[in-house]
């Protein structure tokens, strides 16, 4: 009688088991692999507005200021929508980028000036203002048309975009915005402050920010997916608010970081497109005065209500951009450490959270 012999391999069970381990396995690793990438990702985020801030410093050193953070120049009689370079412009030469900022002529000319034809030697400039830099970006954003910024934030109707018939055309993206403060005026005198390191047409200094620069917010985020993010080269209505205003490239501390939609419109006062946020889970990278870079956690603590951060406080309805006196019960609960930090001279010092 002849013995049978099994023929070696697996059984179709066996083979299923195998691919089920595999499969919960693979489900095990996924969320480290994913945080693992966004660890990566945030940490070039934190190089970039740490380069950032070291050409805002380098400036500095220049100038003896930080740059404004746009220009403001128009012609005689108009209001509005003369366009302006904003200060991620002014700092290209401490950013390697020589070059480009000569080419394109930031202190020779306007960006009204350069859209309307004034640059003879550049008479199509709209390739080199379209040129994405990558210290701009943020590699944990979503930025659906990199490199150009979002249709919301078109530079059309503005008056050199009009003079030279570009239509609405759209520049670079940007995911990093100047602190402005808690005022939304647009503070051509100082009586306007909004308190915060950049101001349009103003700049300040190191010796300004009476709060301490490591207690001071220099540069923050914003996304694109969400709060549509902005523009280097500058702003389309240095005078505006909301959409299309001067919040290209500077944000506010009146709006809760990462501020939901709903409650908030995204493109109201009380709206991120004035605010800061990033795509980093649970907050986002914010670059101090000092050039040091935090992660600011969006639970940190934030009082009064969106856009006025207004409270009723002794009888009287005191708001965030009132002219302050240090340890006056009347005006000290209005603010909360998210908007402290975003001020460099109300005389509230704060901790870092």
């Amino acid at each position: 009688m002849k013995k049978r012999v099994r023929a070696s391999g697996f059984t179709l069970v066996e083979l299923l088991v195998v691919i089920a381990i595999i499969g919960v396995l693979v489900a095990l690793l996924l969320p480290a692999v994913q945080a693992a990438r966004e660890a990566a990702r945030r940490t070039q985020c934190v190089n970039n507005l740490k380069q950032l801030s070291l050409a805002c410093h380098n400036y500095h050193d220049v100038y003896k200021v930080f740059p404004p953070n746009h220009i403001f120049s128009r012609p005689v009689g108009q209001a509005a929508n003369a366009e302006g370079w904003g200060w991620q412009a002014l700092i290209l030469p401490q950013m390697e980028q020589q070059p480009m900022h000569d080419q394109l002529g930031v202190t020779r000319l306007s960006l009204m000036a350069l859209l309307s034809g004034g640059n003879p030697s550049l008479p199509n400039p709209i390739p080199l203002l379209q040129t994405e830099i990558p210290a701009f970006i943020c590699p944990s954003d979503a930025n659906r048309d990199r490199p150009l910024v979002v249709q919301d934030r078109h530079f059309g109707g503005g008056i050199g975009a009009n003079a030279g018939g570009w239509g609405n055309w759209r520049p670079a993206a940007n995911n990093y915005m100047s602190s402005r403060g808690t005022r939304n005026n647009w503070p051509n005198v100082e009586n306007l402050d909004a308190h915060g390191m950049f101001s349009g047409n103003v700049a300040h200094g190191i010796s300004d920010c009476t709060d301490g620069t490591s207690n001071t917010f220099l540069i923050g985020e914003r996304d694109t997916l969400y709060c549509r993010s902005g523009t280097w080269i500058g702003v389309r209505n240095p005078q505006g608010n909301l959409v299309r205003g001067f919040y290209y490239n500077t944000a506010n501390v009146r709006v809760p970081l990462n501020a939901p939609d709903p409650p908030y419109a995204w493109n109201s006062r009380s709206g991120c497109s004035e605010g800061f946020s990033s795509m980093h889970p649970g907050g986002a990278n914010f670059a101090l005065a000092d050039a040091s870079v935090r992660f600011i956690a969006d639970t940190i603590e934030f009082r009064g209500s969106p856009p006025d951060c207004c409270a009723n406080i002794g009888g009287a309805n005191r708001c965030c951009y009132d002219n302050f006196t240090p340890g006056n019960p009347n005006y000290e609960p209005v603010f909360g450490v998210y908007k402290r930090l975003g001020r460099r001279n109300d005389g509230f010092v704060v901790n870092m959270p």
